[in-house]
C-alpha cells in the first residue's frame, strides 16, 4: 500500500479520498447550477447566459459519473433514500415558493401549485417509505445488525 497525498494506492486500486471529495463537490455544484437554472427561468432579465449554466451542469454530471465509486450504491439504505426524497422535495418546493414571492414567474410553467409536480413528489416519497418499511421489517424479523 502506497500513500500519495490523501490517496491510498494498493494492488486493488484502493479508495481515494480525493476522488470521493471531487464527487461530493461536483454533486454540490450540480445543485447550485440546478438552482441557477430555476432562478433564470423565473427571472430571465438577470442576464445570465443559460448556455454557460448548462455547460456547468453537463460538466458536473460528467465529474460525478467519472468519480463515483464503482459498485457502491448511491444510498447505503432505504432510510437514506427516504430522507433524501423528503428533503430534496422540500428544497425544490421552497425554492419555487421563494421565487414566486419575489415576483418571479416561470417561463416554462413550473409552479409550486402544479398538481403534476406534487403528484410525482408524493409518489417518490410513498415508494421510498414503502421500501424503508419493508427493509425495516426484514431487519427486525432477522434480528441482525443495526439499521442506518
Amino acid at each position: 500500500m502506497i500513500k500519495i497525498g490523501n490517496c491510498m494506492i494498493g494492488l486493488n486500486g484502493g479508495r481515494c479520498r480525493m476522488k470521493k471529495r471531487v464527487n461530493q463537490v461536483s454533486q454540490t455544484l450540480l445543485t447550485g447550477f440546478f438552482t441557477l437554472i430555476v432562478v433564470i427561468d423565473f427571472f430571465p432579465e438577470i442576464g445570465i447566459n443559460i448556455s454557460i449554466v448548462i455547460m456547468g451542469v453537463v460538466t458536473c454530471i460528467a465529474l460525478a459519473f467519472i468519480t463515483r465509486q464503482k459498485g457502491e450504491p448511491i444510498f447505503k439504505s432505504s432510510k437514506q433514500k427516504l430522507i433524501f426524497s423528503l428533503f430534496s422535495g422540500i428544497y425544490i418546493f421552497s425554492l419555487l415558493i421563494i421565487l414566486s414571492l419575489l415576483g418571479g414567474v416561470s417561463q416554462v410553467g413550473i409552479e409550486w401549485t402544479n398538481p403534476i409536480l406534487w403528484g410525482l413528489y408524493l409518489i417518490e416519497v410513498l415508494v421510498s417509505y414503502t421500501k424503508y418499511k419493508r427493509e425495516l421489517k426484514q431487519i427486525c424479523e432477522n434480528g441482525s445488525g443495526t439499521f442506518q
